[in-house]
């Protein structure tokens, strides 16, 4: 399937994922990667939609379907990429993600402003994003608390992926607070980059390489990168300075 996409088939499911979103009439949802169209029709009972769909066949295929919601304007469908396109105002996003844009459409999702996000993402990634073993789950503390809401079975799919999935709550509330996240996310990615070598060793080559100094505590000097912590990436990014 093109894009990593796999179609939910099981409109129960689409129905709880509506619900955990909370829409009411005054909402704007994104939803990226409408496929057939079968989130869409119950994102639809409650607010406006705008979808993208980059597959030229599933766009033609929706604008079929909802033809009478979009000439009211309660569907609005952007048929192009929603990694290059520019998203426009919404206050919720909710999406069955194509498995292959996960990590650069969440971290595209991060930097705009939205009320929550209720994202069906692959069960792994979903578990990376949560927990604070991971670039994703370190730098995505700095922007949002994210929480596993509902583990569902691959046989809910057309096809049938590889992998179970994961309904997964993002409410863009920051666990850490990060004085300058630009130089947190450079730190906590070079970081992962080198994560079978222990902290200081890190932290000595990211000061050679960026002409900088770190004061690193004791305690950490032996840790790798997954055993730190998104509080401890904060204090230390936030005790850089230029040498």
């Amino acid at each position: 399937m093109k894009l990593g996409q796999h179609m939910l088939i099981n409109r129960k499911i689409a129905e709880r994922i509506a619900s955990y979103a909370e829409l009411n009439e005054e909402d704007v949802v994104l939803e990226v990667g409408c496929g057939t169209g079968n989130l869409t029709q119950e994102l639809l009972k409650f607010c406006k939609v705008i979808g993208i769909e980059k597959d030229a066949k599933f766009a033609e295929a929706i604008r079929k379907r909802f033809k009478g919601e979009i000439e009211e304007g309660k569907l609005v469908l952007i048929h192009g990429d929603a990694l290059k396109l520019d998203f426009p105002p919404f206050t919720k996003f909710v999406s069955n993600i194509p498995y292959e844009i996960s990590s650069p459409l969440i971290f595209k999702l991060l930097k705009h402003e939205f009320h929550l996000a209720v994202v069906m993402l692959q069960k792994e990634f979903a578990e990376r994003l949560c927990n604070e073993d991971s670039r994703l789950g370190v730098i995505s503390k700095a922007y949002c608390r994210a929480k596993i809401l509902e583990i569902v079975n691959r046989e809910n799919f057309r096809p049938i992926p590889k992998v179970e999935s994961a309904i997964t709550l993002i409410v863009p509330k920051p666990e850490i607070e990060v004085r300058n996240k630009e130089l947190f996310e450079k730190f906590v990615t070079f970081s992962f980059s080198m994560r079978r070598k222990k902290l200081l060793k890190i932290v000595r080559e990211f000061e050679k390489r960026f002409n900088t100094r770190i004061e690193l505590g004791k305690e950490l000097a032996d840790k790798r990168p997954e055993e730190i912590g998104a509080k401890n990436f904060a204090k230390i990014v936030d005790g850089l300075r230029a040498s």
